[in-house]
């Protein structure tokens, strides 16, 4: 043997690649010691223990175990600190079953890297002094590879940096969502070699992770179903919002992801999350057939690429919601032109309908008409009496109407729609019931003639839901600082598209209706800094909440 003190005869020449530098230490270390196994491990901070990193002389079966800290010599070694040697006996070490292992840290000030090993099927091999020497070529070792990581990373920053800002740059020259997400996958794969990228988009109703982008895998793999979060170690990347890298994925805990990149042949992954600030967005994930260790620099690449990404979506969704505004101003405009013409003419019509409305009562005084001409003439009244509902209706839409605030009991307005309606309703065959808390007096700041209005015609939309027979529920809350007013009737429902429209002007699924009943519920809700919330379904019937902000005693300016 070498006397004590040895280095490991690492040259600068020997810093072109880390791979060539550990398996010149490996050799080192086993020709220093004249054994047939030698290893380096490096310590996972994500799954808390040490994965093999390169090895020469290490039979198969012992190259993918992860050691625990505190477990055999590696683990020991790495939970204390010291370098340590041990006679196996019959058990087995990290490196193999049986003979004597020595293992010594390999640290960079009070942070573990890993643990650098040698072992021997002889017995009682190692002497007394060697571990000390063994760390000491663990420290040397430590300094060549830190400085092989830092030249391979000066070398890779310029290409990183150009791979972010042309993503950036894509991003800036509004490329589609898909062409973004694809571009941040290529690039991915392409900066780390990876033979499998893929982007999964989150959704957080169904806790669910899609496939939306992936290169380099299988038909079986780009057409996996959705994968259930809580099912898959991917779930701990949108849970904790933080990378996981997996060297040996044989390791790694029995889930469908893990077991679909197996049948792709993939060894090593990594995973970084894309999120913004209400939370996770989805995943951009990375795979080698060849087992290897991301750099923290890798790490830091992708978690850029995946923020890009997020960025993305984001901006997507911005010029949806964007379109979407547009489009309701414009919807607006248009109703607001179409009101006041409305407006305009239900006012030169009325006084003309005002008129032969008085002139048909004094035509048919005195009259003995037949029977089926009785039925014509009621008829006809019927229907004047109608068209002058609906220009009152038109008119009461387009009037600034702003309420006389003040304080308005709760249940009191719905005992009082309840008693306008209760013949209405008693003759449609529908059940009416009332709920209010018993001992408490909920009161609204707001207008009682608007507010009854308002609880009237959802009642009325409500009947008309039903038709003949069903339940109506009307039911006054408090709830935190709001009143709730609350209308549920079991009648046929409606799509989500039809509820979404139920408060615009203008349009109603009732035939003769004129769609201006619910825009004034809405338009009375808002006056009171109120808001509206709809439930329905079809054949399910449909709520309707009217959240009112609840009376306070403060004088109001």
């Amino acid at each position: 043997m070498k006397p004590a003190g040895a280095s490991l005869g690492i040259e600068p020449s020997d810093l072109g690649g880390s791979d060539r530098l550990v398996r010149k230490v490996l050799r080192a270390v086993q020709k220093r010691f004249g054994v047939e196994r030698a290893a380096i491990y490096l310590f996972n901070p994500n799954l808390g223990d040490l994965e093999m990193d390169s090895s020469v002389g290490v039979g198969v079966e012992w190259r993918s175990k992860r050691v625990g800290l505190g477990k055999g010599v590696v683990g020991w070694v790495a939970s204390r600190g010291e370098a340590a040697r041990a006679d196996l006996r019959k058990t087995s070490g990290g490196l193999g079953r049986g003979g004597s292992e020595m293992a010594a840290p390999m640290s960079e000030g009070e942070s573990l890297l890993g643990v650098i090993a040698v072992g021997t099927r002889k017995k009682n091999y190692f002497q007394a002094g060697q571990e000390r020497e063994l760390a000491a070529l663990a420290k040397e070792a430590t300094g060549w590879l830190r400085l092989a990581w830092r030249v391979a990373g000066t070398q890779e920053e310029g290409e990183r940096s150009a791979a972010l800002a042309g993503v950036g740059a894509a991003i800036g020259a509004e490329e589609t969502s898909s062409a973004i997400l694809g571009k941040v996958t290529g690039e991915a794969a392409r900066l780390c070699g990876a033979n499998l990228a893929a982007l999964f988009l989150f959704d957080s109703k169904t806790q669910t992770l899609r496939l939306e982008v992936c290169q380099g895998g299988s038909k079986r793999y780009q057409t996996q179903p959705p994968l259930e979060a809580a099912e898959t170690a991917l779930g701990y990347v949108v849970r904790r919002q933080k990378p996981w890298s997996v060297s040996q994925i044989s390791e790694s805990p029995q889930d469908p992801h893990a077991e679909l990149m197996k049948r792709e042949g993939i060894l090593s992954f990594l995973a970084v999350p894309l999120a913004d600030k209400r939370g996770a967005l989805g995943i951009l994930c990375v795979g080698t057939r060849k087992a290897r260790r991301f750099s923290d620099a890798e790490t830091r690449l992708f978690e850029g690429l995946a923020g890009l990404a997020a960025a993305a979506l984001q901006r997507t969704k911005l010029a949806v919601k964007l379109g979407q505004t547009e489009e309701e101003l414009h919807q607006r405009e248009r109703l607001s032109s179409l009101g006041m013409l409305a407006a305009e003419v239900a006012h030169e019509v009325r006084n003309p309908l005002a008129v032969i409305r008085m002139l048909w009562h004094t035509a048919i005084r005195g009259l003995q008409p037949s029977e089926e001409q009785g039925r014509d003439l009621q008829l006809i009244e019927i229907k004047l009496g109608q068209m002058n509902g609906i220009l009152d209706r038109v008119l009461n839409l387009a009037r600034s109407a702003d309420p006389q605030m003040g304080e308005v009991n709760a249940r009191e307005v719905m005992e009082e729609v309840a008693l306008l309606v209760r013949i209405k309703l008693s003759a449609a065959k529908i059940r009416l019931s009332l709920h209010f808390p018993e001992k408490e007096t909920i009161r609204i700041r707001g207008d009682r003639s608007q507010l009854e209005q308002a609880v009237l015609n959802l009642v009325l939309n409500a009947q008309e839901a039903m038709g003949e027979g069903g339940c109506l529920k009307l039911t006054a809350m408090k709830r935190a600082d709001e009143v709730v007013f609350s209308v549920e009737d079991s009648g046929k429902g409606m799509e989500k598209e039809v509820a979404d429209r139920l408060f615009e002007p203008f349009l109603s699924r009732r035939p003769g209706g004129t769609g201006l009943g619910m825009a004034l519920v809405r338009r009375t809700v808002e006056a009171h800094g109120g808001t509206l919330r709809i439930q329905s379904k079809a054949g399910k019937g449909t709520r309707v909440e009217m959240r009112l902000p609840g009376w306070s005693n403060e004088k109001v300016i």
